[in-house]
């Protein structure tokens, strides 16, 4: 290593306990873009709250609104910022995100998800390595470089949102206006996306592509309203059993994607592909311990075919039903309607929409199938 190098990792160890901290500061604040009623304000005080930092180490930065809000359903704003040390140098524009998913100790935790908590030689807490901890990272590396004087060797740009959990609303619009003729984008010589995961615990990745995403909605109405089970059990059509009937039609226990055409467009494999697969660095029992799977089973026994399944091939996923009841105790409700939730994982060459026209005319021609009256 040089002894820039030597300083600067020494730098990071002195520092720990400060970084730390900072980062229990962002994981306190519930920034949870699903919940908008309840959570806008604390994702805009999240933005803020990195903005302020951005300021006090001398960038600039401006919170740009949300191009494709409204008065009926406000979101939150973009947040640009920059470090520019020399305009005849690369400049890198660092993507992340400041929102994150839902968490509550009932879903799993063995701590307050927004409380950063400290365990074993790791660091437990909503957001600490989606996203905040790896995009806040960003902002104490160019703190080190000032504090050891040393210029960045590059310039840096960047780019946070608060709705990368919830469909990135707006972000594609502000990256469309944002690259014309002289706005934020436009001189950005690379981008670097800050949102990834390593495959163990020892060796970082270098990521240079990540699958594409198509979400679904599917609802199924049999009446007006919840009907009894003990009454009416047995004398109609239930909303729930088609349901259930759909989406267990969309994929199988293997992991087989069950929409005909879904895989027609993905390119095959090559020998060349295997191979670079084949000196990945990968401890498929650590994989499964560090990702707390019950059972001895992944869904592929050999380890370049996992891999390939994780970054490769195209995965369908169901996520949840909306409407049915799932609260603690017995309800024998049937559901008027329900709404299933399930998301494709997509590769290169498959197109979203030629994705939503198969899977739309597979769940159409499922439903035909089924001889129901209910409404789909």
């Amino acid at each position: 290593m040089t002894d820039f190098q030597d300083r600067f990792f020494q730098h990071v160890d002195d520092n720990t306990r400060l970084y730390v901290d900072r980062l229990a500061e962002a994981v306190a604040i519930p920034s949870i873009s699903s919940d908008l009623d309840a959570h806008l304000e604390d994702i805009n005080k999240m933005i803020d709250w990195t903005k302020d930092h951005i300021e006090r180490l001398g960038g600039n930065a401006r919170v740009m609104d949300n191009p494709v809000a409204t008065a009926e359903r406000p979101l939150p704003p973009i947040l640009l910022g920059d470090f520019i040390v020399d305009p005849e140098k690369k400049t890198v524009c660092v993507y992340g995100h400041l929102d994150v998913q839902p968490a509550a100790k009932e879903d799993g935790w063995d701590t307050d998800p927004f409380t950063l908590t400290e365990k074993d030689g790791k660091l437990f807490g909503r957001g600490s390595t989606d996203d905040k901890g790896p995009a806040l990272s960003w902002l104490w590396i160019v703190e080190a470089h000032q504090q050891l004087g040393v210029e960045l060797p590059v310039n840096i740009k960047i780019m946070y949102e608060g709705m990368e959990e919830s469909s990135s609303d707006g972000l594609f619009e502000t990256i469309v206006e944002e690259s014309k003729e002289g706005k934020f984008l436009n001189d950005v010589d690379f981008f670097c996306i800050s949102d990834n995961y390593w495959l163990g615990k020892a060796k970082p990745c270098l990521t240079y592509g990540l699958r594409g995403l198509a979400y679904f909605q599917v609802e199924v109405q049999g009446s007006e309203q919840d009907l009894h089970s003990g009454v009416l059990g047995g004398t109609v059509h239930e909303a729930m059993t088609d349901l259930v009937r759909i989406m267990g039609n969309l994929v199988d226990s293997k992991g087989n994607i069950l929409v005909d055409g879904i895989m027609d467009s993905v390119k095959p494999v090559t020998q060349e592909e295997t191979k670079m697969y084949d000196t990945i660095d990968f401890d498929m029992e650590e994989y499964k311990k560090e990702n707390k799977i019950i059972g001895d089973k992944l869904l592929h026994d050999d380890r370049t075919r996992l891999l390939m399944g994780r970054w490769r091939y195209p995965t369908l996923s169901l996520h949840g039903i909306e409407g049915a009841f799932s609260g603690k105790g017995a309800k024998t409700v049937i559901p008027a309607k329900v709404l299933g939730k399930f998301s494709l994982r997509l590769v290169p060459d498959q197109k979203p929409k030629e994705i939503e026209r198969l899977v739309a005319e597979h769940i159409k021609r499922d439903f035909a199938s089924l001889g129901s009256p209910n409404k789909l």
